[in-house]
């Protein structure tokens, strides 16, 4: 789909480095990028303060101008996709890597990389039920409990890991080889696994 006139502008604008441009982006997009952020997290059962929503926001923005905006300067309009389809569905898989990282959520949400046409189909699912909400709270206090189990350098390794660090880092930080950081994610992951039942 093409650019219209006002969002040629405004990408050529944000390509050449100008300041106001983003700032414009904001006023323009603000509103999508916030409500694809927040109806992400309820589709995944997730619920955030609002202050933490509101750093997910901000850093979404750090994101898409990394690099030089490579990220948003890469749509092109294929397969008859809007500029506003293209920064919603960033944002939504934006919001998804970011509760991957969480440890406190990564063993009980399915984190798959969600599809327009899935995204648009769940607006209309039915809201869950109370007892699918109270077994939710269930399995986050069975898995409180079970990262409780844990020792403090097993914790901290896993929030490490969790946290974005990348395995090459961790092997420097922990002196162990690349092969061995990925080892010992998985039996921390299998552990608690078996702990959560």
């Amino acid at each position: 789909m093409a650019l219209s006139a006002q969002e040629q502008e405004l990408i050529g604008r944000i390509r050449k480095g100008e300041q106001r441009a983003w700032e414009d982006f904001v006023d323009q997009f603000g509103r999508l990028i916030y409500y694809s952020i927040q109806r992400t997290l309820e589709l995944k059962g997730v619920r955030l303060p609002a202050d933490t929503i509101q750093e997910i926001f901000h850093s979404l923005f750090i994101h898409l101008a990394e690099d030089k905006a490579r990220r948003l300067l890469r749509y092109t309009g294929r397969g008859n996709c809007s500029l506003a389809t293209y920064i919603r569905m960033i944002s939504i898989n934006y919001t998804i890597d970011i509760l991957r990282r969480q440890a406190k959520f990564s063993f009980q949400v399915d984190f798959e990389e969600v599809a327009e046409g899935e995204f648009e189909k769940s607006w209309f699912e039915a809201e869950k039920s109370p007892e699918e909400l109270n077994e939710e709270r269930e399995k986050e206090e069975k898995l409180k409990g079970a990262l409780l189990e844990l020792n403090r350098e097993e914790r901290s390794f896993l929030g490490l890991y969790l946290s974005g660090m990348s395995p090459r880092e961790l092997s420097r930080v922990y002196k162990i080889s690349v092969t061995n950081v990925y080892s010992r994610y998985a039996k921390l992951k299998e552990r608690l696994k078996k702990l959560v039942g």
